[in-house]
């Protein structure tokens, strides 16, 4: 049997009083892409930001490569890592791809992609350099190195965004709405390209709006609604179950 990449269990999030994720489960094994779905407030993004602890739950397990990564509270009560290793080598292993680039503005395009090699991989300057000029090949960047995140478009970023992520080579991917913040002409580019990225059999979580897109390269997909799960499954695209995700989908095809 197969062991999951990446699992969560019985996540909650809570930010003050208000209650974000109550209960949320997700499993991701080697090579799968799962689809995240829901409207505003579900609470997908936040879900996934806890899959790399960029939001340490509330509650709830999170497990990479069959490793718990163990939680506890600071001495206010708050939600924290308990063994900041085991946070870095989470770190070391998912990469994310963010809604609104996060690009670093005074570096250039070269430089956003080596940093986290070289930093946290320890890796040589060089050896960074060179591994990130095929990585912006492939994106199709590697004529902008010397250019800064302000002279590029806003696909041109996610672009960088993406060539970011990859310089880790991660075993999970994570993608946060990567075309939202996009013109509409430029986002089948970047939907073409992480269609490239799933066909290397990479492990893909990602929260989308693109329903089309989805349908295409989900191998599993959740239904977010008011923190919880309302519906998952491998066909839930083509055959919606309940009445929720039906209404969901016919207000976006």
């Amino acid at each position: 049997m197969k062991t999951p990449i990446i699992q969560a269990t019985n996540i909650e999030k809570n930010f003050g009083q208000d209650a974000v994720l109550k209960g949320v489960s997700l499993t991701a094994y080697e090579g799968q892409v799962v689809t995240i779905l829901g409207s505003s407030g579900s609470g997908k993004s936040t879900l996934l930001r806890c899959l790399n602890l960029l939001e340490i739950p509330s509650a709830g397990k999170i497990e990479f490569a069959g490793k718990n990564i163990a939680l506890s509270k600071d001495k206010k009560g708050n939600a924290m890592v308990s063994n900041q290793q085991e946070l870095i080598a989470l770190r070391k292993n998912i990469s994310m791809v963010f809604q609104q680039f996060n690009l670093w503005s005074h570096k250039t395009i070269m430089e956003n992609v080596i940093e986290a090699p070289t930093i946290v991989l320890k890796k040589s300057r060089a050896e960074a350099s060179d591994e990130a000029y095929e990585i912006l090949k492939k994106v199709d960047m590697h004529q902008h190195i010397k250019k800064y995140p302000s002279q590029l478009s806003g696909g041109q970023k996610q672009r960088i965004g993406i060539a970011r992520a990859l310089a880790m080579n991660p075993k999970v991917l994570l993608f946060d709405e990567p075309t939202s913040a996009l013109d509409p002409e430029m986002v089948y580019g970047i939907l073409q390209l992480m269609g490239d990225i799933a066909k290397e059999n990479r492990t893909m979580i990602l929260v989308t709006h693109e329903i089309e897109f989805a349908k295409k390269i989900s191998d599993y997909v959740l239904f977010l609604k008011d923190g919880k799960i309302a519906e998952e499954g491998e066909n839930i695209l083509t055959q919606p179950q309940s009445k929720e995700f039906q209404h969901f989908l016919s207000h976006l095809i």
